[in-house]
């Protein structure tokens, strides 16, 4: 069988609500890629189409459709894209009706029966798609009576084939300014699946954490040195550091095998300590990411956070000691929230100091706790194109309108960037022309945030 992965169209302008430049950054559609490396192990012949990051409108996307002429089209919709996905499926269906469609993706898992209604797909794929997708282009007419194939979780991570990146050109995806040390074509790779903490703006809350062996980890980075020519890994997972002694294993397989890869990661602060971090580091990690999210403790608590300011500061004081960056998210427009709370958390990201600051706008996704109970906290416009994170969806009780939310978030990327102590030190710590260059690209993404 033909099968044609497609994410759908989008500019780079939308998914930021603001004019970025080409200082975005690409993302590799990892889960569309391990998809594509179950079907071919199964002798099926695949095409992927990214089309955000080839710049494809809808035309250009359907002529790809019709230059391979598959016989099944699969759509990975995200929420922020669900009208999109809907019109990709009408057009498909206009033009190529013997083309059978199923879509799949976060905002199809939590609302099928919406998505069916809408995009008239043949079926639609909840959850992790890895475990059914061969049985389904292989006994199709099965599950499309079934219209909704529930395909849960993928339990055996190990089981999985490495992601089918010979399928995309790899060169095509660079990392945001601050992503990156040594080259902007950072490989994307994920060890594990899932959260086991509860925070209410979060999909992937209370989601049952799965993770793959370090040795299995081992040889996808082996593979990707080997093939690719690898000398930056930026690691996906939602938290990296969930298992502690997974952890310690990785690094020493890192340091053993002398791998030569600089990585950077996502994680909590709670899931750090010295002996951790100080191996982390000897491995080649240079970079975490933590979600922070607030300087106001009520806030914090409000979105089941788990973690005290206090604390959140002295593992931010310890990160920082031994020489990682930190890339710090924070959120603005949170439930509870008033301006003056939110100039706490822009006052409390100044005095933390983490490399990089990054200030999105709390969206309740569906499927979040938060979607749940918006209406409590206070206004949501259900105007999925706009559920992006850098625009004002949601508008909390001790906010006048969304547009006070937009100037809140533009006054503090403003606050934290144009410091002339934040400024000077970027300048001095400049050692190269790669370093000059995400300094500036940088800088043209945080000019199109603050304002």
């Amino acid at each position: 069988m033909k099968v044609m992965l497609i994410f759908p169209p989008l500019l780079l302008e939308h998914r930021y609500a603001h004019d970025v430049g080409d200082a975005g950054g690409n993302l590799p559609p990892l889960g569309l890629l391990h998809i594509a490396s179950v079907l071919e192990q199964g002798g099926h012949e695949v095409r992927i189409v990214d089309a955000p990051t080839e710049n494809l409108d809808l035309e250009e996307t359907l002529e790809r459709v019709g230059g391979f002429r598959p016989d099944f089209v699969g759509i990975s919709a995200i929420t922020s894209l669900a009208e999109k996905t809907k019109g990709l499926c009408a057009a498909i269906r206009g033009k190529f009706p013997e083309v059978r469609i199923f879509v799949g993706g976060p905002h199809p898992s939590i609302l099928p029966d919406e998505v069916l209604a809408q995009t008239r797909a043949d079926v639609v794929i909840t959850e992790e798609a890895e475990s059914v997708i061969l049985d389904l282009v292989e006994n199709f007419p099965e599950h499309a009576r079934k219209r909704i194939v529930r395909a849960g979780k993928v339990k055996d991570l190990d089981s999985l084939p490495f992601p089918a990146r010979h399928l995309i050109d790899l060169s095509r995806y660079t990392a945001l300014p601050n992503n990156y040390k040594r080259t902007p074509n950072s490989i994307h790779v994920v060890t594990s699946r899932g959260c086991p903490y509860p925070c209410t703006f979060c999909f992937d809350a209370n989601s049952g954490f799965r993770q793959r062996s370090a040795a299995n980890v081992i040889a996808e980075l082996k593979m990707l040195k080997e093939k690719y020519g690898a000398r930056e890994i930026s690691f996906w997972d939602d938290t990296f550091t969930v298992n502690r002694k997974w952890v310690m294993e990785f690094c020493d397989a890192m340091i053993r095998e002398d791998m030569d890869l600089v990585w950077g990661c996502y994680s909590r602060l709670n899931l750090v300590d010295r002996e951790l971090l100080a191996k982390m580091k000897a491995a080649g990690c240079w970079t975490m990411f933590f979600g922070i999210e607030s300087g106001a403790q009520e806030m914090l608590d409000n979105i089941k956070k788990k973690m005290t300011v206090e604390q959140m500061k002295e593992k931010v004081r310890l990160v920082q000691s031994f020489g990682i960056e930190i890339r710090g998210s924070f959120m603005v427009g949170m439930p509870g929230e008033t301006p003056e709370l939110a100039r706490k958390t822009i006052r409390y990201a100044i005095d933390l100091e983490p490399t990089y600051a990054q200030f999105t706008i709390t969206t309740p996704f569906p499927g979040t706790e938060l979607y749940g109970e918006a209406e409590k906290w206070g206004t949501l416009r259900k105007e999925y194109s706009a559920f992006n994170e850098w625009t004002p969806v949601f508008v909390p009780k001790g906010y006048k309108d969304a547009e006070e939310v937009k100037a809140i978030q533009a006054e503090a990327f403003r606050r934290f960037y144009f410091r002339p102590k934040f400024i000077l030190k970027k300048v001095l710590s400049i050692r190269s022309w790669t370093d000059l260059t995400r300094y500036w690209k940088g800088f043209r993404f945080i000019l199109g945030m603050s304002h």
